[in-house]
């Protein structure tokens, strides 16, 4: 059986990462790493994470200032990583 973090080390996301897309789609971490995984590979889907990621990032000084830094982090790893 797999663990959670078995889970987001195949997704292709941080920890940080999946929890702002997890947040943005009010669904559980382990869900969105499964979709992250898939989404990653599909034509578009590193366009719409970040897209995700910013739309996050910019509502988290309101919705969840304890996140910001974390998720500001995980928007700049992403795009070093992800680049497109």
């Amino acid at each position: 059986m797999l663990s959670l973090e078995d889970c987001i080390a195949f997704s292709g996301l941080t920890r940080e990462q999946l929890d702002a897309v997890a947040c943005h789609e009010h669904l559980p971490l382990i869900v969105v790493a499964e979709w992250a995984e898939t989404a990653l590979d599909c034509e578009g889907g590193c366009t719409l994470v970040e897209a995700i990621l910013v739309e996050e990032v910019r509502g988290a000084s309101r919705r969840h200032p304890d996140r910001l830094q974390d998720w500001d982090r995980g928007l700049a790893e992403f795009r070093r990583v992800h680049a497109h």
